[in-house]
């Protein structure tokens, strides 16, 4: 049996999980500890060149705080650690601990779906960050570089807001905020890596 192995095999408490420094990286459901897959280098750069626009336009209209690969806890039964991750400026106090952990529901999570990470980003922490009443989710598929935009509301998320590869994503969430990861993609060289 291997160390991650072991480590999957035996029960967990949330505060556990919060405090190990685990490699490689690892969310929590309900006791178990899940292994998160190593990013490719595409994935990578599509979390960062996001995350760098989404910052850049949060702090120049002084909305709250961006966080990329943090851990955040939603409940005592599930904690994520989401590629991006949003609180608006008038919750900080509220969710963000002093380790910069989010301890309770972000304004809005983002997640870029992997080869083979669908059923669990499209579908299982999309319910997860439903149920905990997650206001925005965005995934963005690595693949195809199709953005979706789903807002949370009394029946469910609703998708509200797409764009495909090479269109500008304007999402409602945030008002004003446009990117173009194609064209982000291409001007930083990292479209043509794998």
């Amino acid at each position: 049996m291997t160390p991650s192995e072991a480590l999957e095999k035996r029960e967990w408490t949330l505060q556990e999980w919060l405090e190990a420094e685990l490699e490689p990286l690892f969310e929590y459901e309900d006791g178990r500890l899940i292994p998160m897959a190593a990013p490719t280098k595409r994935h990578q750069d599509i979390v960062l060149l996001t995350g760098y626009e989404l910052r850049r336009f949060v702090r120049a209209n002084r909305l709250g705080t961006v966080a990329m690969g943090v851990d955040v806890v939603l409940s005592p039964r599930r904690g994520y650690i989401p590629d991006l991750t949003f609180v608006r400026r008038e919750r900080e106090a509220e969710v963000l601990n002093p380790q910069g952990k989010v301890i309770g529901v972000p304004d809005l999570v983002v997640e870029v779906v992997s080869p083979g990470g669908f059923a669990r980003d499209a579908v299982r922490k999309l319910r997860a960050y439903q149920e905990a009443g997650v206001p925005w989710y965005w995934l963005i598929e690595g693949d195809t570089l199709l953005i979706q935009e789903f807002q949370l509301t009394p029946e469910g998320y609703l998708l509200r807001t797409t764009a495909d590869a090479g269109e500008v994503f304007r999402p409602a969430a945030l008002p004003g905020f446009e990117l173009n990861l194609q064209a982000l993609l291409e001007e930083d060289g990292g479209d043509d890596v794998e």
